[in-house]
């Protein structure tokens, strides 16, 4: 069949049959708002492969589902939004008023031409052979690179001391062999599609409190209409958003981590990133790695961060993840799987807009079982309106109905029936952690989504390899508390059990059994 390309609202894919191998995402114009722009520098290698595209279908303004990568293997009405308070405060620039300049180089948008990471000298550095002070460093062991230059990566590890280690794509300092580079931080910035527009004037904070009660030095002026390119972004208590900046520092301390208050920001764009947290290696297998040889492992450092295009579910304590413009090992692989304790990943994947229409729950007491319910795997018959559990870890009836968990329409009789007994198993595991967290905040929950079969996933705009589609996931809201507020209330209970995300209108947690951190974005 061949390959061929595909347009949808978010990307191009250059697929092969239903999957696709690559992908360029689209960003909004910056002189147009009806336009999107796609950088056409990567499709220039679609055209040089032995089975090259031939062929190319549009599928723009149909709400259709993106499709899933080829290396694949996964088998498995929205509520009024949280209306949140206005800062009590209006914000007062600080004098006089600062103003963020424009980094060198030019365009800050520059095509790249592996879909991977890139860097951009922001001033005359030394990229260096070892961790020292160029001083000490002979000739051939640093080269001066001019500010303004842009260098595609696979990765960068985090060594300490001000400096990154970067693997570039391709040697083309010095000896021209060498890929592996030490550079100061500071003098460098990470190139990202990911924007942050102010729209109205505010105060970014080094904390998420009112601003009042944070002292000048830890506050600063920003104007409406500025702009700025993210690393990442993360919900935060009080209707903030925790941002990254990839292309300014802020403040006396020149401070990138920033918190902003989320109705006075918009962000565009998604990324998604996966984090080392203990040196660890990336197997071509997911066993032990003593039964591996040598080409089928290569060792990561800790702190080290890969861009990522796509990750599935865990098996056998392993994930396994598609790394976007990095090539590892004897093999120039992008596929990998990674121990699941060793990593974090962050962000969200496009597409990710969940929607789904709330299950209606019927109260206990109206004595109605409501309609009967058959498992795969189970012999019994269950009820729609009977809890979960007659009785919770704490001794009192359960608070949950399996009809929340499988969505029952009670006038038709429709539920979504569970694909295997692991999904009911996953859907007990998950409303145990429901019971903790309703004992946490003392009062009912709302739920948004619990089970998705794969058809209904895709159809509410799910992500490709959402956990609720195994049933240990859940989009909850805490009546009276925003969901931001939520997320950083769990995000430290939670740990690395599973993911934790938060959209404006509700939170999601899930079992996937290694951290996971995003911001839906709306």
């Amino acid at each position: 069949m061949g390959t061929w390309i595909k347009e949808t609202d978010q990307a191009v894919y250059l697929m092969d049959g239903g999957q696709y191998i690559d992908a360029v995402l689209k960003r909004p114009s910056l002189t147009n708002p009806k336009e999107q722009v796609a950088n056409i520098e990567a499709l220039k290698a679609w055209f040089q492969r032995d089975d090259k595209p031939q062929r190319m279908t549009v599928s723009v303004g149909i709400d259709a589902p993106e499709p899933q990568p080829l290396d694949d293997e996964s088998s498995v009405s929205v509520p009024p939004p949280f209306v949140a308070p206005s800062e009590p405060e209006t914000p007062v620039p600080p004098e006089p008023l600062p103003v963020v300049p424009e980094r060198p180089g030019g365009d800050k948008s520059i095509p790249s031409s592996h879909g991977g990471m890139q860097i951009r000298t922001l001033i005359d550095t030394f990229f260096k052979l070892s961790l020292k002070d160029s001083s000490q460093l002979t000739d051939k062991e640093k080269v001066l690179v001019e500010s303004g230059t842009v260098f595609d990566i696979e990765y960068y590890t985090d060594v300490g001391s001000n400096h990154w280690l970067v693997e570039l794509l391709t040697p083309t300092l010095g000896d021209r062999q060498t890929t592996s580079w030490y550079v100061f931080a500071p003098g460098i910035e990470l190139l990202t599609d990911t924007t942050l527009t102010v729209v109205s004037d505010t105060l970014f904070k080094q904390e998420p409190k009112l601003s009042i009660d944070l002292p000048p030095a830890a506050k600063q002026f920003v104007k409406n209409g500025s702009q700025f390119k993210l690393l990442s972004f993360t919900p935060a208590a009080g209707n903030h958003t925790k941002v990254e900046l990839a292309d300014a520092t802020l403040g006396a301390e020149k401070t990138a981590v920033w918190y902003a208050f989320a109705p006075d920001i918009k962000i565009q764009g998604q990324r998604q990133t996966l984090q080392v947290v203990s040196d660890t290696l990336f197997k071509h297998r997911p066993v032990q790695s003593v039964e591996l040889a040598d080409d089928d492992k290569v060792f990561i450092k800790n702190k080290t961060v890969f861009l990522v295009s796509s990750y599935a579910q865990p098996a056998n304590l392993h994930v396994r993840v598609s790394l976007q413009g990095a090539f590892l090992g004897a093999q120039s692989r992008n596929t990998w799987y990674c121990f699941v304790p060793d990593v974090t990943i962050s962000g969200t994947e496009i597409g990710n807009r969940p929607a789904d229409e709330p299950p209606r729950k019927v109260l206990p007491e109206s004595g109605d079982r409501g309609i009967p319910l058959q498992f795969p795997g189970f012999a019994g018959t269950y009820y729609a309106n009977d809890p979960i559990y007659r009785e919770t870890q704490y001794g009192d009836r359960g608070n949950f109905t399996w009809g929340e968990a499988l969505h029952v329409e009670p006038a038709t009789g429709f539920y979504r029936r569970p694909a295997s007994a692991g999904v009911v198993y996953n859907i007990l595991e998950i409303a145990s952690v429901l019971e903790d967290i309703r004992r946490r905040y003392n009062q009912p929950m709302q739920i948004n989504s619990w089970y998705r079969d794969p058809a209904t996933n895709a159809a509410i705009g799910g992500a490709s390899q959402s956990r609720h589609i195994t049933g240990d996931a859940v989009d909850f809201v805490i009546p009276g508390i925003h969901p931001y507020d939520v997320y950083a209330d769990l995000d430290p209970w939670w740990g690395s059990r599973g993911g934790l995300a938060s959209s404006t209108v509700f939170t999601h947690i899930d079992m996937r059994g290694y951290r996971a951190r995003w911001d839906y974005g709306y």
